[in-house]
Formats: structure tokens, C-alpha cells, sequence
């Protein structure tokens, strides 16, 4: 990679904000924790019982 100039007020944009389980709170990542284990628990019952 070569090193550049930009002419003054031009520098470059800010990378956009990617989704990222990290930037989530500690609440919000267990709440999708939980959402997801119970998503999992009720297609297995849902197996079991109706498959």
C-alpha cells in the first residue's frame, strides 16, 4: 500500500458501524441468549411431540 495525500477537508469517511454482538450491552446479549436457547428448546419439543 503506498502512502497518499488528501487536500485539506478532505480526509476520509468514517467506516460504517458493523452489527456486532460485542457492541450490545450484557443484558441485550443474554436476552438473545435466552430468546434463542428457547427458540431451540421449542423446536425440539415441537419434534418430539408432533414429528
Amino acid at each position: 500500500m503506498t502512502h497518499h495525500h488528501h487536500d485539506p477537508g478532505f480526509a476520509h469517511p468514517s467506516p460504517p458501524l458493523s452489527p456486532s454482538l460485542l457492541r450490545l450491552s450484557l443484558a441485550r446479549r443474554l436476552l438473545l441468549v435466552a430468546g434463542v436457547a428457547g427458540l431451540v428448546w421449542g423446536l425440539v419439543a415441537w419434534a418430539m411431540l408432533w414429528g
